[in-house]
């Protein structure tokens, strides 16, 4: 063991990277090393001390966009700059069994704008890893059975040993099948990944919405980590969920009378909203007072506005929803045109984390 101390930086939602930064930790603790695990959301209330001399970071996070979230992204950023600091990097991907096929997920390039920021910082990389865990994405799923789950878990937490043990040793791992996968995949689909950061991650979190079985009981407002969900009035009101949102899933999950939904019907008319193109409309009401002005469509100009009108189009349409879903008819319209609200749907949480107090 060629470190003394070390520290791994984890974002969680339903429990996956916070699972994969215990097995790290644990796994440390068998040769001695000192080891902490922190919330990265926490940082913002709380000073973190860098390692230095024989010390090691890791930064750990799901994958969101087949990129790394964005509280990840901000919370690299905001790392000081070192020369004397080792670091690794591994990323939580969903994945499927089917039958007694695993499907892998795909992490993108998460791995790789996170070890190119830390090495720009000065950090030393010692290694990049892409690790399958169940997926928690019920918008597009059932949840997995139990048993499911825990064969995903098995084979993961040997790869994370294996994984962390080189590590901690010395050794570096960077050139293997996995990481060609994952940077072939990354580079495919980086344009989805800008994306995302860019656009979706607002999009989806403007699908939540809770239906008819909301006490106002207030548990995900409390417990969210980036306090992305308002509910004033604790006996009447209903969440809205912010463009803070990091679609993290663990309000849905810690939920205990399952009232927060993932709106699939509503998804599709958010979405031909979205897409309206604002900017040829514009420019169509434009050409009958200015001459020419018709020839900008399509540009640089008319992608500018169409982003412009994106944002407040979909946070207004999102305000609407959220009222008229106070109506008892209307709510139980879009909660009953959603695959989420299927009883054997379901929503995820690792079977061995406690939701409530993981991230505290």
């Amino acid at each position: 063991m060629i470190y003394k101390k070390g520290s791994i930086f984890f974002f969680s939602g339903t429990g996956n990277s916070y699972r994969v930064s215990k097995w790290v930790h644990n796994f440390a603790g068998l040769y001695g090393l000192e080891c902490s695990t922190i919330f990265t959301p926490n940082t913002l209330k709380n000073n973190v001390d860098i390692p230095g001399n024989n010390e090691i970071i890791g930064i750990i996070f799901p994958t969101h966009g087949f990129t790394m979230p964005w509280e990840t992204l901000k919370f690299v950023c905001r790392l000081p700059a070192t020369k004397t600091v080792h670091a690794f990097c591994i990323a939580t991907r969903a994945s499927l069994k089917i039958g007694s096929v695993t499907i892998p997920g795909m992490s993108g390039n998460g791995t790789f704008i996170v070890s190119l920021i830390l090495a720009l910082k000065g950090y030393k990389i010692r290694g990049i890893m892409s690790v399958n865990m169940p997926s928690n994405w019920f918008l597009v799923h059932p949840i997995q059975s139990i048993r499911k789950q825990e064969e995903i878990l098995n084979r993961s937490r040997i790869k994370v040993n294996s994984f962390s043990k080189k590590i901690l040793t010395g050794k570096k791992v960077w050139f293997t099948l996995n990481n060609l996968y994952e940077i072939t995949d990354g580079i495919l689909l980086s344009l989805v990944s800008i994306g995302y950061l860019l656009i979706g991650r607002f999009f989806h979190s403007k699908l939540f919405f809770a239906n008819s079985n909301c006490t106002s009981c207030g548990l995900c407002v409390k417990n969210c980590p980036f306090s992305a969900i308002k509910l004033k009035d604790y006996t009447k009101a209903k969440p809205f969920w912010t463009y803070r949102c990091e679609s993290c899933m663990k309000c849905a999950s810690i939920c205990p009378y399952k009232a927060i939904e993932l709106g699939q019907s509503w998804g599709v008319i958010l979405y031909f909203i979205a897409v309206l193109p604002a900017s040829v409309y514009l420019f169509s009401f434009l050409s009958q007072f200015v001459p020419g002005v018709s020839e900008l469509k399509g540009g640089w100009l008319s992608f500018l506005i169409d982003l412009l009108f994106w944002y407040p189009a979909i946070f207004i349409t999102y305000i609407i929803f959220h009222l008229i879903n106070r109506i008892p008819f209307v709510n139980w319209i879009f909660t009953n045109t959603t695959m989420t609200h299927i009883k054997s749907w379901g929503r995820y949480n690792e079977p061995g984390t406690n939701l409530f107090t993981f991230d505290k």
